[in-house]
């Protein structure tokens, strides 16, 4: 009888993981386009998901260090 083990990725792994993609994505669109007005379209998502992913990561910090969560 074979064994399977299932891995459950953890929610705050997933959020990283599927960003790093995402960005790796725009990273290549990127380089691949000529079009100068493209390349500012481009490279102004990348600015806005840099700053989500960012935010989102301190906000996996904050609630990984004692499982507090900052206050507004």
């Amino acid at each position: 009888m074979e064994e399977v083990m299932q891995f459950i990725e953890h929610p705050d792994t997933s959020t990283v993981r599927l960003n790093t993609d995402a960005i790796q994505y725009l990273g290549n669109a990127f380089t691949e386009v000529d079009d100068a007005d493209i390349k500012l379209k481009i490279l102004d998502l990348i600015e806005k998901h840099s700053a989500f992913v960012l935010k989102t990561s301190d906000k996996i910090l904050v609630r990984q260090k004692l499982h507090m969560q900052q206050i507004k």
